[in-house]
Order: C-alpha cells, then sequence, then structure tokens
C-alpha cells in the first residue's frame, strides 16, 4: 500500500478522473470531492473510499490536507 500526505490551496483542484481502488482521509480544511458524478463535502475527520475504475476529483474551499493510501 502506497499512502501520501497531500494537500490543495483553496479554489485548486483535482480534476474528474478513472483511477484504481483508493481510500482519501481528510486531515483539515474544506471542499468537495466527486465520485461518479455525485458530489459531496468533505472536511476533517472525513474518509472516502472509491472503487476500482471509479471517477473521482475534488476541489478545495479552503486549504484541503488529506492522506491518499492506493494499491501498490
Amino acid at each position: 500500500m502506497k499512502v501520501i500526505l497531500a494537500g490543495l490551496e483553496p479554489g485548486q483542484q483535482i480534476p474528474a478522473h478513472p483511477e484504481s481502488l483508493a481510500m482519501y482521509h481528510f486531515l483539515s480544511g474544506s471542499g468537495v470531492m466527486e465520485v461518479n458524478g455525485e458530489r459531496f463535502p468533505v472536511g476533517p475527520g472525513a474518509t472516502v473510499i472509491t472503487p476500482p475504475n471509479a471517477t473521482r476529483g475534488m476541489k478545495a474551499e479552503t486549504r484541503l490536507v488529506f492522506l491518499a493510501a492506493k494499491p501498490g
């Protein structure tokens, strides 16, 4: 498993894209995550697990810090 600490500044985004199974755990900030076209708010304590080949992306409303984990 590969785990990275990542962050986005306000207004930055990761465009929606397909990817392998992944888990995101949000440490601070606020934003919106999109999984297979469904959007929902994320913030401290939120955890999102995306299935294999799901389309996902996110946009930071404030500085958004999160852990991302993937197989490999």
